[in-house]
């Protein structure tokens, strides 16, 4: 069976569509793509750079796996660096707060510590750099997934895999005295994990800050109501992400946390 061609309107419109000439792009969507592309060779670049310091740190020995509080780190890199070097991975939902936000946050809790506190940063590595440029204290570390930030801190990274809730070192039992998170997916399971990890790291009255949306709010009374997680209380922390237009707030669970964050 023979199946009819359409027609053209003009033999004219079928020469210039058949002509096999390549199709071009819009000049603007064309300038966007090679700006996407130089910024990302900058910042695999910039990274690269990172990463060689501490290399060439350690094999002069200027970096070592325990810790070492007489010991002073190198400087945090800025919160605009850190955002021109690490790019958001959005498989492992990574959105960086924005820089007012992430220093408000900084300041605050930085009101809560002396420089024996010991504070952990689990899947917040934007909320630690923040903090730690702002003042470094030997008792800070970050959980995280992505190893990239090891380029960091490499002896205040914690490889961390939510899937694997008690993988991590043993020295951490019972240590920190305070933990902020922010879990990187928004449902129940996620939660159950991090807070079974939490559980464990925290100190018998240890101050736990969840930073994640409001439309996981219901969960909380199942997974965070015990101590030492529980119970939590809404702050007036007023969060802020560069690309996500989800509702997010913070809770804490210690008696007064509805005033932390308030100017």
């Amino acid at each position: 069976m023979e199946i009819p061609r359409p027609r053209s309107r003009s033999s004219s419109t079928s020469s210039s569509t058949c002509s096999g000439s390549p199709l071009a792009l819009d000049p603007s969507v064309l300038e966007l793509l090679n700006s996407h592309l130089t910024e990302k060779a900058e910042e695999e670049a910039r990274f690269k750079a990172l990463e060689a310091e501490h290399v060439a740190a350690r094999l002069a020995g200027l970096d070592v796996e325990d810790d070492d509080a007489g010991r002073e780190d190198k400087p945090m890199i800025s919160l605009d660096d850190y955002k021109k070097t690490f790019g958001e991975d959005w498989q492992l939902s990574q959105f960086w707060y924005s820089n007012e936000f992430a220093d408000h946050l900084s300041t605050k809790l930085h009101g809560m510590c002396t420089r024996e506190t010991k504070i952990a940063f689990m899947c917040s590595p934007t909320a630690f750099v923040s903090f730690q440029h702002m003042k470094q204290l030997p008792g800070a570390h970050v959980f995280e997934v992505d190893s990239r930030f090891a380029a960091l801190s490499p002896r205040q990274f914690v490889p961390y895999d939510l899937d694997s809730p008690d993988d991590f070192p043993k020295k951490f039992q019972g240590f920190f005295d305070i933990v902020v998170v922010d879990p990187p997916f928004l449902n129940e399971v996620t939660n159950v994990k991090v807070s079974s990890t939490i559980r464990q790291i925290i100190k018998p009255k240890g101050k736990l800050l969840l930073i994640t949306s409001t439309s996981i709010e219901d969960i909380f009374k199942k997974v965070y109501s015990e101590p030492p997680l529980g119970p939590l209380r809404k702050t007036a922390l007023d969060v802020q992400h560069g690309q996500l237009a989800n509702d997010f707030a913070s809770w804490g669970n210690w008696d007064g946390a509805e005033e932390f964050g308030r100017d």
